[in-house]
């Protein structure tokens, strides 16, 4: 519980750079060793310019100090090293890691003996940080749904953090993709559009 207490002060500081410090001391690979594995992970692709590990620092600085958020961000590649294949021009692709992260995630968040709240809303999020859509308003609709209503402006800031985190790599695109969505958010929430069965006017009455 001490070093769940410390590492969550470190990571909703204003310095969640100091990352490198635990990773470059040694202490990660006695509290967090998942870490160590992220930071010695490169990523040979065109979206990536970084370590997993370096990117992840990276995307925590671009989130607010929220314990949540910075939590997601800490935890959302760390299945990244085992799924990790090289095609034979040496890019390197790592399909289905968010299911992998989000594995390692409850795991880890078990381990250093987090609230089962947090530990649900980190897991959710770091499963779907990956999730991309159309913005229109069907898609941001269903994808309310499939993450919820509550976590999606979480979702939200994880994919922006995660995005500002890599290259520049197709980075308009992938904003304007974010603006999108977020207008399409914005316009459900005003229209009060239904997006889960609970909030149907009718039921089993």
């Amino acid at each position: 519980e001490r070093i769940q207490v410390e590492l969550v002060k470190l990571v909703t500081s204003d310095h969640p750079e100091e990352m490198q410090n635990v990773y470059d001391t040694g202490i990660a690979a006695v509290i967090l060793p998942e870490f160590c594995t992220m930071m010695e992970t490169e990523q040979h692709n065109p979206h990536h310019i970084y370590t997993v590990g370096e990117h992840t620092i990276r995307s925590m600085q671009y989130i607010r100090a929220d314990k949540v958020l910075r939590l997601t961000m800490l935890f959302h590649d760390t299945g990244k090293p085992a799924r990790k294949t090289v095609d034979p021009d040496g890019t390197a692709h790592f399909k289905g890691h968010a299911y992998v992260s989000e594995e390692l995630t409850k795991s880890i968040m078990h381990r250093l003996k987090f609230d089962n709240d947090t530990l649900r809303k980190v897991s959710k999020l770091v499963l779907y940080h990956d999730d991309r859509m159309p913005a229109t308003m069907k898609h941001v609709r269903r994808a309310m749904n499939r993450i919820s209503a509550e976590l999606f402006p979480y979702y939200m800031k994880v994919r922006m953090a995660d995005t500002l985190a890599q290259s520049d790599y197709q980075r308009d695109k992938k904003l304007e993709n974010l603006a999108g969505i977020e207008k399409c958010y914005q316009e459900i929430l005003e229209k009060k559009q239904c997006v889960s069965l609970k909030e149907l006017k009718v039921n089993g009455q």
